[in-house]
């Protein structure tokens, strides 16, 4: 008989292939000293309001933001909604990489968006730790590696040591508004070729962006679904802040759309841009929208709402 402590997750890439368009929400824990209601009071409001899985962030080294994998945990344990967990290599050498997957094997976890990681603020020169990884695809490859049973080897240990595997279901990012079209596929074809069974982008509110990308994956084969992610916006002077801090392609019809600075109606306006964005990411084939939360959860739980009753509807 198997006991096992805690459920085992669904699986993002089997959830997306049962159903015909998703509603899904991302959350950043919440600084270290900032009370665990908080972000059970943001998770259940998002949950309750359509979101028919989560993603929960890893911070950057030095961010001051731990909790992710029991936040991920308590999503799938709590909520009884899939979970996926974003795990980053940046900071790690690849026996602490083995140890801290296997926290998540044994914890049910079995949704990884595998990210090399971004360096903290103010610190562009950062480089990854020495005996760790330059690149997302070589934390893929060790993850596939786990799910064929092929653990890091003690010296000495025997070949017949491992009689188990894992069983991580591995996502990775893309970035369709990336500079270099070259740089933009063949970083994420070695993501794909190293494992990865879907993608999810970074913020994305140009549906023509979205669709040259699936043109040039189209062209490489890859064939894996790569959902959209986007952020609910309010304002021209909250795009433009966007715009310069993440690089974010937003094109002027939508900036020309936005009220300067927020009002009554701002927030109406900003939902019906991203509802009109969500159609037009439907038409091209998108397997669902990924609606990233950063610190205004009853606006982004108004968005889900909406996007949930359409749904329903059938639309």
């Amino acid at each position: 008989m198997s006991l096992l402590a805690f459920k085992v997750d669904r699986k993002i890439a089997e959830v997306l292939s049962r159903e015909s368009f998703t509603l899904s929400a991302e959350i950043i824990p919440p600084r270290n000293g900032v009370q665990q209601s908080l972000i059970l009071e943001q998770i259940n409001t998002l949950a309750q309001s359509g979101a028919e899985f989560m993603a929960v962030t890893k911070g950057a080294g030095g961010s001051l933001r731990g909790g992710s994998l029991p936040i991920a945990q308590l999503i799938k344990e709590q909520f009884s909604i899939p979970c996926i967990a974003h795990f980053t290599c940046r900071d790690l050498n690849v026996q602490e990489i083995e140890n801290h997957l296997m926290d998540h094997h044994y914890f049910g976890i079995r949704n990884i968006l595998a990210l090399r990681g971004d360096p903290p603020d103010g610190q562009p020169e950062w480089k990854a730790r020495e005996g760790g990884y330059d690149y997302a695809y070589q934390l893929i490859e060790q993850i596939r590696r786990l799910n064929s049973g092929e653990f890091l080897r003690r010296p000495g240990a025997p070949e017949t040591e491992f009689d188990q595997r894992t069983d991580f279901c591995i996502g990775a990012a893309a970035y369709p508004d990336f500079p270099d079209e070259r740089k933009r596929i063949e970083y994420f074809r070695l993501k794909v070729q190293a494992g990865a069974e879907y993608g999810m982008t970074d913020l994305l509110y140009d549906p023509e962006s979205y669709a040259r990308f699936l043109d040039l994956c189209e062209k490489a084969q890859i064939s894996i679904p790569i959902l959209p992610g986007t952020r609910l916006i309010k304002t021209r002077a909250q795009a433009l802040k966007m715009i310069t801090k993440f690089k974010t392609r937003i094109p002027q019809d939508t900036l020309n759309r936005l009220d300067e600075v927020e009002g009554p109606d701002s927030l109406q306006r900003g939902i019906d841009l991203l509802l009109s964005l969500v159609d037009r990411l439907k038409a091209l084939g998108a397997p669902g929208i990924h609606l990233y939360v950063i610190a205004d959860t009853q606006s982004a739980a108004l968005t889900l709402r909406r996007l949930a009753e359409q749904k329903k509807q059938g639309k």
